[in-house]
């Protein structure tokens, strides 16, 4: 019996602490306007992504050989290639099968995005802050898309139609908006070569405190790798509640015992 209130004791230590809930999926997504995964240079390769939700900090983590590339091939634009926003949703509905990598998906067919993390600066190799925009009906009012971002026309190769940056122009037909009277914004760093890692405290934020499950677009400005998915990313209270079940069970061996 005293192995046993121990072993409750630091169970109960351990649910006192932040918990933390991880999904992570690997690139299998090509999507519409190109046949191959990874368009031109290996520099462009997108592996795998996770996302993680410890208390109440939401991360984001994109691998790619990309990180720390930003500026590069000036003739499709004249900052060159950047990083592109973050887009998240509670449900992924991308056009296609699997077993084609989702190849007529693209941000007019596939998944409408409920949240977005526009970048201050995409061109940064050392990152830096982004804010939470709350995307509100179809992407085309939205995002601003690859085409938005390629200059060179039909004398160089893209992933065309792909969602790359929050729409945050002013008018009528802008529906983004930032989260909160006051603009709620995160972090984001760069390790060359291998990550790119996107941090907010989403304490605020009802909707991606409570998502069970995420799913997710990133890639360069030119789209030519993206990674799409969705994963599982339990909520803050299933820990508590094994807890509970544990001290439950104790007690019903405890009673048995007297």
């Amino acid at each position: 019996m005293k192995n046993l209130l121990r072993i409750a004791g630091l169970t109960l230590a351990l649910l006192a602490l932040p918990a933390a809930q991880a999904g992570s999926f690997t690139d299998s997504y090509i999507g519409a306007n190109n046949a191959a995964d990874v368009i031109g240079a290996s520099t462009y390769d997108i592996s795998g992504a996770s996302i993680t939700r410890v208390g109440s900090v939401l991360t984001v983590t994109i691998n790619t050989a990309f990180a720390g590339h930003a500026g590069m091939d000036t003739f499709a634009n004249a900052k060159g290639i950047g990083y592109g926003d973050v887009f998240l949703s509670q449900l992924w509905n991308p056009a296609g099968t699997a077993a084609s990598g989702y190849s007529t998906d693209n941000a007019n067919t596939g998944t409408d995005w409920q949240y977005g993390f526009s970048l201050d600066n995409r061109w940064s190799n050392s990152g830096g802050k982004f804010t939470l925009y709350k995307l509100d009906g179809a992407n085309s009012t939205n995002i601003l898309n690859s085409n938005s971002f390629v200059t060179c026309g039909s004398g160089c190769t893209y992933r065309q139609d792909q969602e790359v940056a929050v729409n945050t122009a002013a008018g009528t037909t802008a529906v983004a908006q930032k989260v909160g009277t006051q603009a709620l914004q995160g972090d984001w760093t760069v390790t060359a070569d291998q990550s790119i890692k996107f941090s907010i405290n989403v304490a605020s934020v009802s909707d991606l405190m409570t998502f069970k499950s995420f799913a997710m677009h990133w890639g360069e400005t030119c789209q030519n790798d993206v990674i799409e998915g969705m994963t599982s990313v339990p909520e803050p209270a299933g820990l508590a509640l094994l807890g509970i079940g544990l001290c439950g069970v104790l007690a019903v061996r405890r009673r048995r015992s007297a």
